[in-house]
């Protein structure tokens, strides 16, 4: 018997070239155990997890592949597929205060919210009044960017291995998708190549970088907690893993 599917309307869909619809399925019990202990793993790379989301999320059109979604799509879709599979179950957040008590000391407390499909706030490129697609390279002139897509992360594991470059080297992988942002329909080997000679320069990366904060969009992941000791407010962020999207407790 065939899976019942759920249709999904993509924050970023204005972006995209080629009209599509997308929809996603819930995670089986047997999925859930192979997703958490592959969390596990010591080896384990971008394109095992891609692999294990391509089974979750069904597509229109044979053209049209995961990789090529946005990479704030596909973070909807993991709260989307989440949501679904465990409706009664929402994800436990931990916080701990900021505040000062009454006595002038730390307030340490704990402080436990849940965070379900209704709690999260959305935004879409539509959201900015001020989005653009192009940027200003010094030595290329008005060049088209874009967001990440999802097969950026599995290019960037492959130039990382041909370069030796650390896993946890954070800065590195930031340089890389920056040049995966402005590559244009060139390859990230020859963007990689063109950043050596000196033709992307470092105050193109400067700028690459700022337009992706102010294009950010997807799932606001920030909540409004509240102290039950100190009475303290305040808005915090939060960070998922893919373990977390896929296991109910």
């Amino acid at each position: 018997m065939s899976q019942e599917t759920y249709a999904v309307d993509l924050p970023g869909k204005i972006l995209y070239d080629k009209d599509f619809s997308v929809s996603i399925r819930k995670i089986t019990p047997i999925e859930q155990k192979y997703i958490i202990s592959l969390g596990q793993k010591q080896q384990k790379t971008n394109k095992d997890y891609i692999d294990f989301i391509r089974k979750l999320v069904i597509f229109n059109k044979e053209d049209v592949k995961l990789e090529d979604l946005y990479w704030f799509d596909i973070q909807y879709l993991l709260y989307r597929i989440r949501f679904t599979t465990y409706a009664k179950y929402p994800i436990k957040l931990t916080f701990k205060c900021l505040g000062t008590k009454e006595d002038g000391m730390p307030c340490t407390q704990e402080i436990e919210q849940k965070l379900d499909m209704g709690n999260l706030v959305i935004n879409t490129p539509d959201d900015n009044p001020k989005r653009t697609d192009k940027i200003t390279l010094t030595n290329f002139g008005e060049t088209k960017i874009r967001n990440k897509i999802l097969g950026d992360d599995i290019e960037i594991d492959k130039m990382c291995k041909k370069l030796g470059v650390k896993e946890d080297d954070a800065q590195m992988r930031l340089l890389l998708l920056d040049l995966c942002l402005i590559s244009n329909g060139r390859t990230l080997d020859e963007m990689y190549d063109l950043a050596d000679k000196g033709m992307i320069t470092a105050e193109d990366i400067v700028e690459v970088e700022k337009w992706f904060v102010d294009n950010v969009w997807g799932v606001k992941e920030e909540m409004l907690i509240k102290c039950p000791t100190c009475g303290k407010e305040e808005s915090r962020e939060f960070t998922l893993s893919l373990e977390d999207f896929f296991s109910a407790i």
